[in-house]
C-alpha cells in the first residue's frame, strides 16, 4: 500500500468518524471518539489491509491509478514470475537519484509542516523555560494527595492566560502568575484536568497527529481530524473530571472552564491546554454529562467494531480457486496482477491491493498498459558494445560523476567491478537469457528475464488447489485429450498411494472435463 492508498483509506475512515462524532458526540463517552481516532491514525501510518466482507471496498472496484505503476517487466505478456524479473540500470553505474515533482511537492510539504510546529514548540518552550515554581500549601497538599510514577511539577508564568501542561518524562503543569491560589475548588478543577492529561499521556498522542499531519499534508480531511481529535482529548478529560467528582459539579466546573478562557492568541502545539477550542462545544458537553449506562457503553462498542469493519478493513479479493482455468501471477509496485483464461478461452486480468480487485479484459488490458516495443540484445552486439565500452570506462578513471549517493571519482578498481558487471552479463546471454536493448526506443531501463521460467500461454492446461493445501499445474499440453490423461493418471496414482481420495480425484477430473 503506497502513501496515497493510504490517505484515502485514512480519509474515508476520518469522513465516517467525523459523521458519526456530529451525530452521537453526546450519546456515548468521550473515549469512544478517541479509540476512532486512533484506528485512524493507524490507517494513515501503517500500510496494512485486514480483508472483510463487510468492508465499504468491497461494494466497487476502485480503478488502480496508473501513475507510478511500474511496467517495465511486470506489464510483459505473457506475465513474468516476479522472482525471475529483472530491471537494472543500462551504460550506467549505479542508481541515478529520480525524484518526480509530485515526490519534491510532497517532501517539501512535510519539511515545512514540521518546521511549523517545531519553531511554535521552540517559541513555547523558551516562554516555559521562564516560568517560576509554585510553593504554597495548596499545591504542595494536592501533589501529596495525587501521587504519581512521574514526578509532576507545577509551575507559574506570567506569560501564559490559561492552565497547560507540557512534558512527558518529567510533566510539567504550568498555571497563569494572575491564579487566584485561594480558590481551591476552581483550582483542584483546573488540577484534576491537567492531571488526566498526564495520565492518559496525551502529549505523545498529539506528537502522533503532527506527525501524521506532516506526511499527509495535501490531505485536508487530515486536517479536519487534527482539530476534531485535539478537541475531543479535551471533551474526554472534562467528562474524567466530572466523573470524578460528581454529576452536580457540572455547572461549577462550567463556569471554571469559562473564567479560564484562553485570551492570548499564541499557538501551543504538543501542549495540554485547558483552554477556549471549541469553548461552546465544551460547555454544551459538559452539561450532557450523564452516568455511563450498559446502553451507551454497549452504543458505543458497535460504533467502533462497526467503523472499522466497513471503514478499515479492505476488500476481501477474489479466490483464485473460483477461477476455472490456470493463472499466471506477479508482484508490481502497486499489488499483484494475475492473469487467466476462462473457459471461453478469453484472456482476463485481476489487478489486486489490499483494498480492491480490479477486473480488466484482453483489449482493455492492453488500452492502459500497451505492451513495450523491445528491442532484446543478441551475444554479438552486446560483446561489440562491451569491447567500445571498455575502452570507454578506462579512459574515464580519474574523472569525477555522479550517483544518488553523491559525487564520487572513477579509479581503476571501479572500472574493473563495472566490467566484471557487464561480462557477467554477456555470459548471462549467451546461456540464453534476455536482455533489453531498448523499451519503445529508451535506453534508460533495461528489461531482462529468463525464457524457461515463462510459460507458454498456448496449450490446454489446469491449475487445481488440492485439500492438502498443494497446487498443481498440469500442461500445457496440446491436445485436451493430453491434458485429460495426465489430469486422470496422476489422481489415480494418488488414491493408489492413499494421498487423495475418490471424491477429490473424481472433482479434478471433472474440472478438466469442464475446462
Amino acid at each position: 500500500m503506497n502513501l496515497l492508498q493510504m490517505s484515502f483509506t485514512g480519509a474515508v475512515m476520518i469522513l465516517a468518524v467525523t459523521v458519526i462524532r456530529a451525530l452521537a458526540i453526546n450519546k456515548v463517552p468521550k473515549k469512544t471518539f478517541l479509540v476512532l481516532w486512533g484506528i485512524a491514525l493507524v490507517r494513515l501510518m501503517i500500510p496494512f489491509s485486514l480483508p472483510s466482507w463487510f468492508s465499504i471496498y468491497s461494494l466497487w472496484n476502485r480503478e488502480i491509478p496508473t501513475v507510478g505503476m511500474n511496467t517495465a517487466a511486470g506489464m510483459l505478456i505473457p506475465v513474468i514470475q516476479a522472482e525471475q524479473q529483472d530491471t537494472i540500470p543500462h551504460n550506467t553505474v549505479g542508481s541515478v537519484a529520480n525524484v518526480s515533482v509530485p515526490e519534491i511537492i510532497w517532501i517539501l510539504g512535510c519539511v515545512l509542516c514540521a518546521f511549523f510546529f517545531a519553531v511554535a514548540y521552540w517559541k513555547s518552550y523558551k516562554e516555559f523555560q521562564m516560568s517560576l515554581p509554585v510553593r504554597n500549601d495548596g499545591i504542595e497538599k494536592w501533589l501529596e494527595t495525587h501521587p504519581t510514577r512521574r514526578t509532576i511539577t507545577v509551575r507559574q508564568s506570567s506569560l501564559v492566560s490559561s492552565p497547560l501542561t507540557y512534558g512527558v518524562i518529567h510533566p510539567v503543569i504550568l498555571l497563569p502568575k494572575t491564579t487566584d491560589w485561594n480558590n481551591e475548588e476552581t483550582l483542584h478543577y483546573v488540577l484534576a484536568h491537567e492531571l488526566v492529561h498526564i495520565k492518559r499521556f496525551d502529549i505523545i498522542t498529539k506528537v502522533v497527529l503532527a506527525v501524521a499531519l506532516c506526511i499527509h499534508w495535501f490531505n485536508p480531511l487530515v486536517w479536519v481530524m487534527y482539530v476534531l481529535a485535539n478537541r475531543d482529548i479535551e471533551l474526554s478529560c472534562d467528562e474524567t473530571v466530572i466523573r470524578q467528582f460528581g454529576e452536580n459539579t457540572r455547572a461549577v466546573y462550567a463556569k471554571v472552564l469559562i473564567s479560564m478562557e484562553e485570551t492570548r492568541s499564541g499557538f501551543t502545539p504538543l501542549c495540554n491546554n485547558f483552554s477556549r477550542n471549541a469553548i461552546e462545544e465544551r460547555i454544551t458537553a459538559i452539561m450532557k454529562t450523564r452516568k455511563t449506562t450498559v446502553v451507551s457503553l454497549v452504543l458505543a462498542a458497535l460504533i467502533v467494531a462497526g467503523t472499522t469493519t466497513v471503514f478499515a478493513t479492505s476488500a476481501l479479493a477474489e479466490s483464485k480457486g473460483s477461477m476455472d482455468t490456470n493463472y499466471y501471477e506477479t508482484e508490481t509496485s502497486g499489488g499483484l496482477l494475475i492473469s487467466y483464461t476462462d473457459d471461453n478461452g478469453d484472456m482476463y486480468y485481476v489487478y489486486e491491493d489490499e483494498n480492491t480487485t480490479w477486473t480488466m479484459s484482453a483489449e482493455e488490458f492492453e488500452r492502459q498498459h500497451p505492451s513495450p516495443v523491445i528491442e532484446w540484445w543478441t551475444y554479438d552486439e552486446y560483446k561489440k558494445w562491451l569491447d567500445n565500452e571498455k575502452e570507454t570506462l578506462q579512459s574515464m578513471i580519474g574523472e569525477k560523476s555522479w550517483t544518488s549517493q553523491g559525487e564520487f571519482v572513477w579509479t581503476q578498481e571501479m572500472v574493473d567491478e563495472t566490467i566484471a558487471e557487464y561480462e557477467k552479463m554477456l555470459q548471462d546471454i549467451k546461456d540464453g537469457m534476455m536482455y533489453s536493448k531498448t523499451v519503445d526506443g529508451e535506453t534508460d531501463i533495461m528489461v531482462g528475464y529468463d525464457p524457461k521460467y515463462v510459460s507458454s500461454s498456448g496449450g490446454y492446461e489446469l491449475f487445481v488447489t488440492l485439500e492438502n493445501g498443494e497446487e498443481k499445474l498440469f500442461g500445457p499440453y496440446e491436445t485436451h485429450s493430453e491434458l485429460h490423461a495426465a489430469v486422470e493418471s496422476f489422481c489415480n496414482d494418488q488414491v493408489k498411494l492413499g494421498n487423495m481420495d475418490q471424491s477429490e480425484a473424481r472433482e479434478i477430473v471433472s474440472q478438466c472435463v469442464q475446462n
